[in-house]
């Protein structure tokens, strides 16, 4: 039986985009925000990019990928936004997502709102 959970938004990948729009979210006055990863880490592409030149107009100094995202994810845990990593959406379907964590827990989510992020190399193909 899945187990089922409520909130205002959630938010599909948490790669850049993904964490940037949980914080808005929040910030916007959203009580309960979820991040689905389908990946063991947050910070998507970033975690590749070992190069500066990240953070300067966010953050007001350089950092590398992996520091940007490091960033992010720590505003992300301060505005009390919920990640869940290791875990896959199956469907979405009406106002609802169905997800599985490797971990094996099964998840039906009810959300008012959500947004499906993706990087530039990888889309998904259409529903």
């Amino acid at each position: 039986m899945a187990q089922k959970e409520k909130c205002d938004i959630a938010v599909i990948g948490a790669g850049p985009a993904g964490l940037a729009a949980a914080i808005s979210a929040r910030e916007a006055g959203a009580k309960k925000v979820l991040i689905i990863e389908r990946d063991t880490h947050p910070g998507g592409i970033l975690q590749q990019c070992i190069h500066p030149g990240f953070g300067l107009e966010y953050f007001g100094e350089e950092l590398t990928g992996p520091e940007y995202a490091y960033r992010f994810c720590q505003k992300a845990m301060e505005h009390h936004v919920n990640i869940m990593l290791d875990t896959m959406v199956l469907s979405i379907d009406g106002r609802s997502v169905s997800a599985v964590s490797l971990k094996g827990v099964c998840l039906k989510l009810r959300r008012k709102l959500w947004f499906w992020l993706w990087d530039a190399g990888k889309k998904p193909e259409e529903p």
